[in-house]
């Protein structure tokens, strides 16, 4: 069972408003094909009709990967600092691919990139940490994303009982956890992680939104 430090909120909060912004055509969109599609076999005679005429879709494009990181920075997300070690030894990183994945037991998933140090990391640890930062922590953001920042020191606080982790002080949630499962998934793993122990608090939760920062509008 996870252990709670801290009495759950019952607050909820409301995106603050943002200008909308439009691209494209009210009257449809592009549509970018991912090129492993044309390895699948097609047995419809239209597929080969296709093929022999030459003629391509002009609403088709080649799949295009920069587009497609815009197209999911439209879903808005929470941000997180993962954490693996303690004292000197202690790595952490920003993402914002955290979900929750079950509640009995209780399960948090992270997708970490093959390239990340954190990577190497968190496939040789037992144990790592998620703190959701809040609104006021878009520093330790962007500190942990890789732009350091002068004259600034995080503080991590230990967890009892847990000294293979340490949670960022100050988070709007903060979660410790026990690797259980590893999943390969394309060029990232999604490390499946049992909670052990977690507390939360009554901060608004920082947001990250089409590549940019946003904050929550005073809780309802």
């Amino acid at each position: 069972m996870a252990r709670v430090l801290s009495a759950p909120s019952t607050q909820m909060g409301r995106v603050a408003p943002r200008t909308p912004q439009s691209r494209g055509s009210a009257e449809g969109f592009d549509i970018y094909r991912n090129p492993d599609e044309e390895k699948v076999p097609c047995a419809d005679p239209a597929c080969a009709n296709a093929g022999a005429s030459g003629a391509a879709d002009q609403n088709v494009s080649s799949f295009d990967e920069r587009r497609f990181r815009h197209a999911l920075g439209r879903f808005a997300t929470g941000v997180v600092v993962i954490s693996a070690g303690s004292g000197d030894g202690m790595h952490a990183m920003t993402a914002n691919a955290f979900m929750s994945g079950s509640l009995r037991p209780p399960l948090i998933v992270v997708s970490v990139g093959h390239r990340a140090r954190m990577h190497e990391r968190l496939m040789n640890s037992a144990m790592f940490g998620v703190s959701v930062l809040s609104d006021a922590q878009e520093r330790h953001s962007r500190h942990f994303s890789g732009e350091p920042q002068s004259r600034f020191a995080p503080r991590f606080a230990p967890v009892e009982g847990l000294p293979e982790v340490v949670l960022l002080e100050h988070a709007a949630a903060r979660f410790a956890a026990r690797v259980v499962d590893r999943h390969p998934c394309g060029d990232h793993t999604l490390f499946v992680g049992e909670v052990l122990v977690f507390s939360l608090d009554e901060h608004a939760p920082l947001i990250f939104f089409g590549g940019r920062y946003a904050s929550m509008a005073t809780p309802l």
